[in-house]
């Protein structure tokens, strides 16, 4: 399963603005029309439309085996769950934005989901790994939870 991180924003709240995590290049903003302005970014789609905002060539290729063309109500916002649900690739990381609705039952709130891919060269390998070594020896790290 990929990691994936929900945020819900308070209905009526200024339109959020999102960071990629990885280098902190804005996203997406409300004013902005343009693509994300990020290499990091692999990905956008709505639940709304059920289309993609936004898809990189080698993601679409990726999402191929997830999609079920032959199921008209088997879509992208489809594909893309089952991608999230049984893929195992550690460099990929989903952002849910739940923009919510009027209502309280949630129903009409929408959700823009963002796909990051993180990567390291091998510098930044490095000094992650070491991180990482220390942490351990440190106590700092949980994996129980892995």
């Amino acid at each position: 399963m990929i990691e994936t991180v929900n945020i819900t924003w308070p209905f009526g709240a200024i339109d959020p603005r999102i960071h990629c995590p990885a280098c902190g290049t804005q996203v997406l903003s409300p004013l902005d029309e343009e693509g994300p302005g990020c290499h990091h970014v692999i990905f956008m789609i709505d639940s709304e439309s059920g289309q993609f905002n936004y898809i990189t060539e080698d993601f679409d290729t990726i999402l191929t085996p997830f999609r079920k063309e032959n199921n008209e109500e088997f879509g992208e916002w489809e594909a893309t769950d089952a991608f999230i649900e049984e893929s195992e690739l550690d460099t990929f990381y989903v952002l849910n934005m739940i923009l919510a609705g009027e209502s309280e039952d949630g129903e009409d709130s929408v959700c823009l989901r963002v796909g990051f891919e993180l990567f390291f060269n091998e510098d930044q390998q490095e000094i992650y790994d070491e991180l990482e070594r220390r942490h351990d020896e440190e106590g700092l790290h949980d994996h129980s939870q892995n």
